[in-house]
């Protein structure tokens, strides 16, 4: 008998698979930021896995209060693994730092780390837009966080054939396509999880026709910090224009905050 699978979006870069088996997370954010307030802690208390893409704050703030509030295990860097267990004192046993390429399973899941490349990040452009904002940005981030540490997506084998990557906001003008097209060459995923940000619609529809999964999941990571200190990204319907004229085939999806998808076995 198959078994139901769902992807919940919570906002942020945070999504949740969720099978009968277990519930694998993707940088975990409920705290209110910016005016935007999507889940809360208990929403996650349930995961058996964590995957955190990075250290910047909105990807790893709250996931330190959700590993004291649970059982789960976080798999990550070995530099994200450090700060947690010397910033947070999480336990080891909860631990679990990924190399990439290197295989992990936890619960019903086969983990597999990879390395993208993030945009720069303009700090002075912030502080001039919106000084209040950009210090409590700056706060999170070298205070709070491990701003400084790789940038992985994961590859998820699951249930009833699940083949899902999560490749973030990695597709900008700091992209190698040629990476991306190793990629898609090496995992062949059916499910592409993709961040859309600034004017990057051209990047993101090489990298979504470099990875050439059947459906490609779109979603907003900044929208509330980039309506906060005044930045613009493209409309939705041209990353989405890109897409279809360079990957004419793949069924294309837009995520909203508490979007919940049912994922096809």
């Amino acid at each position: 008998m198959s078994e139901r699978i769902l992807l919940r979006y919570f906002g942020w870069s945070s999504f949740a698979i969720e099978s009968e088996a277990g519930i694998l997370l993707f940088d975990p954010l409920y705290r209110s930021l910016y005016g935007a307030n999507w889940s809360c802690l208990e929403d996650y208390q349930h995961a058996q896995v964590i995957c955190v893409t990075h250290g910047h704050f909105d990807h790893y703030v709250d996931v330190p209060n959700i590993l004291k509030q649970s059982d789960a295990t976080v798999v990550t860097s070995k530099e994200v693994c450090k700060h947690l267990s010397s910033r947070y004192r999480i336990k080891n046993e909860q631990l679990v730092p990924i190399n990439p390429f290197q295989e992990i399973f936890v619960a019903p899941f086969k983990i597999t780390a990879f390395e993208w490349r993030h945009r720069n990040v303009n700090f002075l452009r912030l502080l001039r837009a919106d000084p209040v904002t950009s210090l409590q940005f700056l706060w999170l981030n070298f205070v709070k966080a491990p701003f400084n540490t790789p940038f992985f997506g994961y590859y998820i084998e699951g249930p009833n054939n699940l083949r899902l990557m999560n490749y973030g906001e990695g597709f900008s003008n700091a992209m190698n396509l040629e990476e991306v097209r190793e990629l898609g060459n090496h995992f062949q995923p059916d499910i592409l999880l993709v961040g859309i940000q600034l004017n990057f619609e051209d990047q993101v529809a090489q990298g979504v026709a470099a990875l050439a999964p059947k459906t490609v999941i779109l979603f907003h990571p900044h929208t509330p910090l980039f309506n906060k200190v005044g930045l613009r990204s493209s409309p939705v319907h041209r990353f989405m224009e890109s897409i279809k004229q360079a990957s004419s085939g793949v069924e294309i999806l837009l995520t909203l905050p508490q979007s919940v998808f049912h994922i096809p076995t």
